[in-house]
């Protein structure tokens, strides 16, 4: 009967770990998989000894070697997702785990705190793989240290300089948790020697090892961006952390003496923080973060007419997704036609992006030159991203592309030869390498083809602060380039220069057009109808009857509620994918 009340027991109390893994799995994965894509393409892991070596340039650099390698796993969310909670659970085990060693009472109640903090900051999309993994390790550390005996822990306070320089300020914890420890075990010769120890590491360091500042040896790797901004939630996690050599002699009696049915609340206490937590992080589910990044990974995949459904269903105003849905528009030869399915921004930042030394802008701004055909000031955009942020997965192939492109083999294969060496890139490398001294393998690809066609001959200065600007020199170098002439069009509809888009219909006319893109259609029938100007005569582009009776239907609803702007919006709200609506309503 007490072996079978035992066996109960011990399955009720490690219930809680396996509801931690389940949940948080269940949770990460179908709620917040775009962390682990994010993280993923946020960096690029190699398989290289040079790729370690230049991590060991600094305290710390070991630590973010790791959490890179981790990351790198993170191509396969379900893997992230079960990655992350195991972490999170292993951390929770080894508190309550300190705590028996220290106590013989297991830290329940404290270790699922500290792990259900840590998962709710492990929902921030920004929050990296160096933070738990950095907390496990010196957890790991300091419970080998506190089982050990009383002269081996000499060993730690030996090796704590290795530490911080494999852990750099996450070794911190470490250090702490053992100044504490040997506080309360009175164990001053150890404490002292710890501290000495690692100053005399940190002076010869800083002195004549570590090309660095002071400020860098001291913070590295940690940084605010790297937990995701949330400062205060990290700092409170780390000083619980940092003090349960004390939390766990704290006995509460009237607390412990607690009961419900037979079982101790401290035992209970994992459930309801479970349950808390899962009640919390349900009404943390970033809608807007999930779009974001579903958006940039169907744009990455070029599924641009799945991008384009999907911002359809599903509306956005941020400006990037809106750039990145435009160049899939532009791709697909729809950017005329839809451009006002769509919210735009009238100084054009949803069309182009201007040069700035910010990350996403980077990454993505050189698209726009991409698809216009200047290959040249596109390779320029993610060259200086990869200068300043280091190699991604994306950034690197676009460089590949750009070479092949350009025919400059050489520089490709140096390139191709780095996605190689990458964990699951291995097999997109080795499709690259097919066209390496093959001019006739890029010009029958038919992206690397087409770009190689539309690629400008013209050397110009190019304008990054004015974007629009470089399609003036594109068009005359090529007057017959599709995505550069709808790219113009579409900027001077944005401008609400009905005149400029009329004195293009002959080169549209000239470029192949069958037919006025729609949005185009319905300015150069405002332009006529309105008695703006003269329509130049065209050969084969005729205006439709249609969109002439479309507009006077609109113009005549307009001028029946132009008294009130609001009633007028909402009168002519199955218009509001024209450009009579932007003109008049934007």
């Amino acid at each position: 009967m007490n072996q079978s009340k035992y066996k109960l027991n011990r399955i009720v109390l490690n219930l809680p770990y396996l509801l931690l893994l389940l949940l948080g799995t269940f949770y990460l994965f179908n709620f917040t998989s775009y962390i682990f894509y994010y993280q993923e393409k946020s960096s690029l892991f190699l398989l290289t000894f040079s790729y370690l070596q230049e991590h060991l340039n600094q305290p710390g650099g070991f630590l973010i070697y790791l959490g890179e390698l981790q990351e790198a796993f993170y191509y396969y969310p379900l893997l992230g997702a079960v990655l992350v909670v195991l972490e999170i659970c292993a951390i929770t085990f080894v508190l309550g785990k300190i705590g028996s060693v220290l106590t013989g009472r297991r830290l329940y109640f404290v270790s699922f705190i500290i792990g259900a903090l840590l998962f709710y900051l492990q929902t921030n999309y920004q929050y990296q793989a160096i933070n738990n993994l950095g907390i496990l390790i010196h957890l790991l550390l300091f419970l080998g240290v506190i089982t050990s005996k009383p002269k081996s822990r000499w060993g730690a306070v030996i090796i704590l300089p290795l530490i911080y320089f494999l852990f750099g300020s996450f070794s911190y914890l470490l250090l702490g948790m053992l100044s504490v420890y040997f506080l309360l075990e009175r164990k001053w010769l150890v404490l002292a020697f710890s501290w000495l120890s690692v100053g005399i590491c940190f002076w010869l360091g800083k002195e004549f090892l570590f090309y660095q500042t002071t400020s860098s040896l001291l913070v590295f790797p940690f940084s605010v961006t790297a937990i995701g901004g949330q400062v205060i939630l990290f700092g409170v996690t780390a000083l619980i952390v940092l003090f349960v050599p004390i939390l766990a002699k704290i006995k509460v009696k009237s607390i412990d003496r607690l009961k419900i049915r037979q079982m101790k609340f401290a035992e209970l206490s994992p459930f309801l923080i479970i349950l808390l937590l899962t009640v919390v992080v349900s009404l943390r589910i970033d809608i807007k973060s999930q779009h974001y990044f579903h958006a940039e990974k169907l744009f990455y995949e070029q599924k641009y007419d799945e991008l384009i459904r999907f911002n359809s269903v599903e509306p956005t105003n941020n400006k990037l997704t809106l750039f990145i849905n435009n160049v899939a528009l532009a791709e697909t030869g729809r950017l005329g036609d839809s451009l006002f399915k769509f919210r735009q921004s009238n100084d054009g930042t949803t069309l182009f992006l201007k040069w700035e030394n910010i990350g996403q802008y980077l990454r993505f701004g050189g698209y726009y030159y991409y698809a216009i055909g200047v290959v040249n000031e596109a390779q320029r955009w993610v060259y200086e991203y990869t200068v300043i942020y280091g190699y991604t997965p994306e950034t690197l192939k676009m460089l590949i592309k750009t070479e092949l492109i350009k025919g400059n083999y050489q520089t490709a294969e140096k390139y191709i030869t780095i996605l190689g060496q990458s964990l699951f890139y291995k097999n997109q490398a080795r499709d690259f390498r097919n066209f390496l001294n093959d001019d006739v393998a890029v010009l029958s690809d038919n992206e690397l083809g087409r770009k190689r066609q539309q690629d400008t001959k013209l050397d110009f200065f190019v304008k990054s602060d004015e974007p629009w600007l470089n399609l003036l020199p594109v068009l005359d170098a090529d007057p017959n380039n599709p995505i550069a002439l709808q790219y113009k069009l579409s900027w001077l509809m944005l401008q609400k220069d009905m005149k400029g888009i009329v004195e293009l219909l002959p080169a549209m006319e000239q470029a192949g057009l069958k037919k006025i893109p729609k949005n185009v259609e319905e300015a150069v029938v405002t332009y006529k109808l309105l008695n703006i100007g003269e329509i130049p005569e065209l050969k084969q582009l005729k205006i439709d009857p249609q969109t002439e009776q479309r507009f006077q239907r609109y113009y005549q609803i307009y001028q029946q509620n132009q008294s009130n702007k609001r009633k007028a919006q909402i009168a002519l709200r199955d218009f509001a994918d024209t450009y009579w609506y932007y003109v008049f309503f934007n």
